[in-house]
């Protein structure tokens, strides 16, 4: 009885501590990032396993409800091994995260312990999805304005409403270069120009870099 009120009262301790030193993030009922108004559960960190930082999420009064691992510090994108549980601490479900998506089987148990149909799950098809919209969008080296520079100097100045469309890839390379509004020599030039273009930073959701459709004037 002892060793267990000890081992409470070190584990308050430390989510009182991590608390203390701004390290918790607040989740809503589906565990995104929310305030703490409105907060469900809330993220800590809870140490490393080799390269993946680890973390445990607990309800707002401390019950814990998973614990994994992560790609980065700020716990964003989940890497490797999950597990969730129930309120009463049995295991709820089981398995493995790849760049933040849910990946391979796993596995599931009632609130008894018996076990639920597994659940299998494949993210390749979401790896090849072109994106117009990313939550941090891809960037030519030091803007727009220098990626047009760029272009007129390898082609002269275009006229009229001349404009450029590509996806810039997760490595910040360029595919797909179409050029609107140009006379086909022009636009020889202008799609030689870009794909030779140096490496963009690439977009970003969830902190994992995306594939993202671009749409850019050329004037």
């Amino acid at each position: 009885m002892y060793a267990l009120l000890l081992a409470t009262t070190v584990c308050s301790s430390l989510v009182a501590s991590a608390a203390a030193s701004g390290q918790r993030t607040y989740l809503n009922g589906v565990l995104e990032p929310s305030t703490k108004a409105r907060a469900a559960y809330y993220k800590e960190p809870a140490g490393m396993d080799g390269a993946l930082h680890l973390g445990r999420i607990y309800t707002m009064d401390g019950v814990l409800k998973a614990e994994g691992r992560y790609a980065d510090a700020e716990l964003q994108v989940e890497q490797g091994l999950f597990v969730f549980y129930f309120p009463d601490g049995k295991v709820e479900s089981t398995g493995d995260y790849e760049n933040g998506k849910k990946s391979g089987v796993w596995k599931r148990y009632d609130r008894w312990g018996q076990a639920l149909a597994e659940k299998v799950y494949d993210p390749t098809p979401l790896e090849n999805i072109v994106y117009t919209m990313a939550q941090t969008m891809p960037a030519y080296p030091g803007g727009e304005r220098a990626m047009v520079k760029y272009v007129h100097e390898k082609c002269g100045k275009t006229k009229g409403e001349v404009v450029a469309t590509f996806v810039v890839e997760k490595d910040g390379g360029l595919s797909d270069v179409k050029v609107l509004g140009a006379d086909d020599r022009t636009t020889e030039q202008l799609v030689q120009a870009l794909e030779a273009s140096p490496r963009w930073q690439a977009g970003v959701n969830d902190g994992v870099p995306v594939r993202v459709q671009m749409r850019v004037p050329l004037k």
